[in-house]
């Protein structure tokens, strides 16, 4: 470490020194684990939709369930680790009512009870859900305890489980959220305060009646907000150009006893399947902030989400975050952070928030699969900044799984028992595709060690795979100002995104107008946040930037560079070239043109014209502007034998704009020709005896009467009748002013 990256940190040697030493002495003991296998059945059967947990009271104590079917049919295994994830013990969970099981879930309390959640069936009309529990980090399970008890003819589907682990009134309860079919759906709601042992009656939060007798939806999530409110959110649909799904809200505030009607509060974009035939879904994870950091109480969610990307359309992980317990949302922020422009798909969010506020999304990504874009790995992003700003991506897998391995394949290789059966049991298979790959991964973090389990087929099948490690420092996102964007000011603000936690990690800011950086122009050295205004003026050139981030005991790697122009300046005034100054114009929507005023972001101009030379705003005045040309022709009418002025001011669009002319221009609408005096379109040996008609006969006057002006004096008399003899017979001037 340089000795300026350790005055940046404010330590001193020595204790810098013994810091690292203790940090070096704890990665002996607890080192990270690469990527490892958990089920050890051996078979070719499907093992997929995993959920984590780690106790919060140990954190060696890291908890496994995922859907199985060694036996041929559906079962949930379940992977307990006593020893931080390095050693597991993997087994079926069983002794409830039905045969299969399907759907797991897990989570656990803030004293350290832990209670895995399936769902048991037969089929439509048997089917419930069972939850077991232990309180000695497994060494001793109690249940299963049945959440609803009677059966009828309904398939209880798809649940997710949420414990309230505030400290508050309802600290401890279990609540439980899921759809019943069939149709129409009903969204299902179920709490325990007794530690899951017994249940209440059901509630249901989400009543087709409300939809107009229609599905009320599928997918619900429950989660506890950091003052101990219950909400419930899923997926339903909204007709706009089209049914689009959308997200639904329900709110408790009495411990989920009652619940207020449902609300939408997403809009977005179907997306039903990811290349090499995975099913994904618009299914959304929440979770919330429930620290006594600066972030306590917000409400975190991300989604699958479909987005036309250029001539692509596919799915990126979108994510909003709510500061005021769900009455408002942001707009959605971008996760992912491949480059534009490709057909890659993002799927399968899963998302935790860890015991210092930092914000970990966890999903499928097929990005390292050119040109088919088939094969998926797992990544993460974390975000130190309350959802305002997400890292780089972090690969977690180290081998892409491809999707035509993921119904069957090989034997597994170098197992403790090989085999060639295809499951441990006679009974008839069910059909398990079940979403190729299921539906949800899971992540969880004790602190900085975070924890993550996917569905990985590098084995030639479905296996449920495990990593865990420490947050990495990560080379900084850029975010602002984009690539080849152009600055307002000498003194541009950059944005990054935060790297690690405030307080604990700096930046190095450089700029160069070498895209190399084999001379840096300037460099800001310990900035200690992701925002920063420079404090030296740039010159109107292009410039290069990056960001390297340093902890006390890494530094990571330099971010991507990107180029951005200061373009500080305002456009020049334009030169004013048609109609010239004093021209005599003879159309109702005059033609403007003028000089171009270019440079380095792009310019338009706002044309006035009004009857004052001051430019007073009256029924006589006209503004134009957006006008990205040189030439406009007005589209308002101006009125007959009236003196304009018009003037021109060229902005651009970083804000910067121009002055008008000192001197606008004048011209004179003249409408009709001078001499036609008849009005018949030509001037003539007609005009002439016209004239002579109005003046010494009482004839028709000219129309307009400044038509028979043909000298221009101002007046109509025999002068007008000899000027008009003269320009027809003799060759004298035209008629005009």
């Amino acid at each position: 470490m340089r000795l300026s990256r350790i005055l940046c940190t404010g330590r001193s040697v020595p204790g810098f020194l013994a810091f690292a030493l203790s940090l070096c002495v704890f990665g002996l003991v607890r080192g990270d684990v690469p990527d490892m296998m958990i089920n050890t059945d051996g078979t070719t059967q499907l093992h997929n939709e995993e959920q984590i947990w780690v106790s919060p009271t140990d954190s060696n104590v890291v908890m496994i369930v995922w859907r199985d079917f060694r036996l041929g049919y559906r079962r949930v295994g379940l992977g307990v680790s006593t020893d931080g994830g390095h050693t597991w013990v993997d087994s079926l969970l069983s002794g409830g009512t039905f045969q299969r099981y399907s759907d797991p879930a897990i989570s656990g309390d803030r004293l350290g009870n832990i209670y895995p959640l399936t769902m048991n069936y037969t089929g439509y009309g048997l089917s419930d859900y069972s939850i077991w529990k232990t309180t000695d980090n497994g060494a001793a399970w109690s249940g299963p305890y049945y959440l609803i008890g009677s059966y009828v003819d309904y398939l209880e589907d798809k649940e997710f489980m949420a414990i309230d682990r505030t400290g508050g009134a309802h600290d401890g309860n279990i609540y439980v959220a899921w759809a019943r079919f069939p149709g129409p759906t009903r969204i299902m709601f179920v709490r325990s305060t007794t530690g899951g042992v017994t249940w209440n009656d059901t509630l249901i939060v989400g009543d087709p009646q409300f939809f107009g007798g229609d599905d009320a939806g599928q997918f619900a999530f429950p989660f506890v907000d950091a003052d101990g409110n219950v909400y419930v959110i899923w997926r339903h649909w909204y007709y706009m150009d089209g049914w689009r799904p959308c997200q639904v809200l329900v709110k408790s505030t009495d411990g989920g006893q009652t619940f207020t009607d449902p609300a939408t509060f997403l809009v977005g974009n179907a997306v039903d399947y990811a290349p090499g035939g995975i099913d994904i879904y618009n299914m959304a994870c929440v979770d919330v902030d429930i620290t006594n950091g600066p972030y306590h109480g917000n409400i975190y969610f991300a989604i699958p989400d479909g987005v036309q990307d250029g001539p692509y359309y596919h799915s990126d992980i979108l994510f909003m975050k709510s500061s005021d317990g769900g009455a408002t949302w942001t707009d959605t922020t971008r996760v992912n952070d491949d480059p534009l422009g490709q057909p890659v798909y993002q799927f399968h969010p899963w998302m935790t928030v860890n015991q210092k506020g930092a914000v970990m999304i966890f999903f499928y990504d097929q990005r390292n699969d050119p040109p088919t874009y088939e094969k998926f790995d797992a990544y993460i992003a974390f975000s130190f900044d309350g959802g305002e700003t997400f890292t780089a991506n972090y690969r977690v897998s180290d081998v892409s799984s491809d999707p035509d391995d993921a119904l069957a394949g090989a034997n597994i290789p170098d197992r403790r028992e090989p085999t060639t059966r295809g499951s441990l049991s006679t009974k008839p298979p069910e059909d398990s595709k079940a979403g190729l790959i299921a539906e949800y991964i899971g992540v969880i973090a004790y602190n900085d060690q975070v924890h993550c389990t996917w569905t990985d087929t590098r084995d030639g099948n479905q296996n449920v795979y495990y990593s865990n490690f420490g947050i990495p420092l990560l080379a900084p996102r850029l975010i602002l100002p984009e690539d080849e964007a152009y600055q307002e000011t000498l003194y541009p603000t950059f944005k990054w995104a935060a790297c690690g936690y405030f307080g604990e990690t700096t930046y190095d800011l450089e700029i160069s107008t070498d895209s190399m950086f084999s001379t840096i122009d300037f460099t800001y050295p310990c900035v200690d946040t992701n925002i920063f205004t420079v404090s030296s003026a740039l010159d109107e050139v292009v410039h290069f930037w990056r960001v390297r981030a340093f902890r006390a005991t890494d530094t990571s790697d330099y971010s991507q560079v990107r180029s951005f122009n200061v373009d500080a300046s305002a456009p020049d005034v334009p030169t004013l070239l048609i109609p010239a100054d004093g021209d005599t114009i003879g159309v109702h929507t005059p033609t403007f043109s003028w000089s171009e005023e270019s440079k380095g972001s792009p310019v338009f101009y706002t044309l006035n014209v009004a009857d004052d030379s001051l430019f007073v705003v009256d029924p006589e005045f006209y503004e134009y502007t957006g006008i990205y040309d040189t030439s406009f022709t007005m589209t308002d009418s101006v009125g007959d034998g009236i003196t304009y002025y018009w003037r021109v001011k060229a902005s651009d669009e970083l804000g910067h704009q121009g002055d008008w002319q000192e001197h606008p221009f004048r011209f004179i609408v003249d409408l009709f020709v001078r001499g036609d005096a008849n009005a018949d379109g030509v001037v003539d040996v007609g005009d002439i005896v016209h004239l002579v008609s109005y003046l010494y006969k009482n004839g028709p006057a000219p129309d307009p009467l400044d038509a028979g002006d043909a000298s221009c004096d101002g007046i109509i008399d025999v002068g007008d009748v000899v000027f008009l003899v003269n320009y027809l017979y003799r060759g004298g001037p035209a008629p005009g002013c």
